[in-house]
């Protein structure tokens, strides 16, 4: 059964019991789970229930087969993590669901890794222990990608020309979970830049969202001038500080712990730069105005501060 189908059955009233939603998009499973919910009319404080394998107990899972909605018409179960179970966990829980009935809806998930080698021989095994459930496989529809990003575009306004949008389709043709975070980053480059010119869009996407916090603490670590620069660059993507000095602080702190021996001088030197994370950490919590230009200053006045000789003795 396709994702199509499955909407189809549902919208003429046609309910399964049990549903193994199969695929290697994270989004596309949530967005049918999420379908699903909706179609049910669940009531979800009352009766949803979720649980994840193998953490979750069989039993468990099983006492909710049984277990009568409260405000709906029938209770909606959910169980994750399928795929991070061993074969012989796999078969044993397979055994158990397929052997119980349950007039509430079951709903079982099974997340492929992208290019799994062993897909068509996991799908027969998923076949044969779970024959109770309606198999539906998820997969992205020629054509469906670019609808996805002239959708985005217009709901958020982002005026993306030609050029990108066939960049955009080819490049997460086959990742359309990655292809919603990188809408979100041009998303957050938009309202923090304002329009900007379409090669600059192009370069954003090729790599300047790549850029991560510890890429931006290595080059502090390293006194490299890049690190201002990737500082500022990672705010027009993910504006969070806390996150920054989080990463700064543990790295500062594992390197003068690896370096050990560091001399009474340099160990005054250690502290100040800690308490003056300390400090910018404050202004974040507190939401203050000059949070921004702590940092930066910050990164000018200490970067390269330990290539130099904080944490060597010297």
């Amino acid at each position: 059964m396709t994702e199509r189908q499955l909407k189809k059955s549902m919208t003429t009233g046609e309910i399964h019991n049990q549903y193994l939603l199969i695929g290697d998009e994270p989004i596309l499973i949530e967005n049918l789970l999420k379908y699903i919910k909706e179609k049910l009319k669940v009531d979800e404080s009352f009766d949803l229930d979720s649980f994840s394998v193998p953490g979750d107990e069989v039993e468990d899972i099983l006492a909710k087969f049984f277990l009568m909605p409260f405000t709906s018409k029938q209770r909606l179960i959910v169980v994750k993590g399928l795929a991070d179970m061993s074969d012989s966990e796999l078969e044993v829980f397979g055994e158990a669901i397929s052997g119980s009935r349950t007039a509430n809806c079951l709903v079982l998930i099974y997340l492929f890794e992208k290019d799994d080698i062993y897909r068509k021989r996991t799908m027969a095994k998923l076949a044969k222990l779970f024959p109770s459930a309606e198999h539906v496989l998820l997969g992205t529809e020629q054509g469906k990608v670019r609808k996805w990003i002239q959708a985005a575009i217009n709901r958020d306004n982002l005026k993306l020309d030609s050029t990108m949008i066939t960049y955009l389709e080819k490049e997460f043709n086959n990742d359309v979970t990655g292809l919603k975070h990188e809408l979100d980053k041009i998303k957050n480059y938009v309202h923090e830049a304002g329009d900007i010119a379409p090669g600059g869009m192009r370069d954003l996407a090729k790599g300047l969202c790549d850029l991560t916090k510890y890429q931006m603490v290595d080059a502090f670590m390293k006194g490299s001038p890049d690190a201002l620069q990737i500082f500022e660059e990672l705010l027009t993507t993910s504006p969070r500080y806390a996150m920054l000095v989080d990463a700064l602080a543990r790295q500062i702190v594992n390197s003068a712990r690896r370096r050990g021996g560091v001399t009474h001088r340099n160990r005054t030197a250690l502290v100040d730069i800690v308490a003056q994370l300390a400090m910018i950490d404050r202004k974040v919590k507190t939401s203050s105005s000059f949070e921004r230009l702590s940092m930066e200053l910050f990164i000018l006045q200490n970067a390269g501060a330990f290539k130099n000789g904080v944490t060597y003795g010297r």
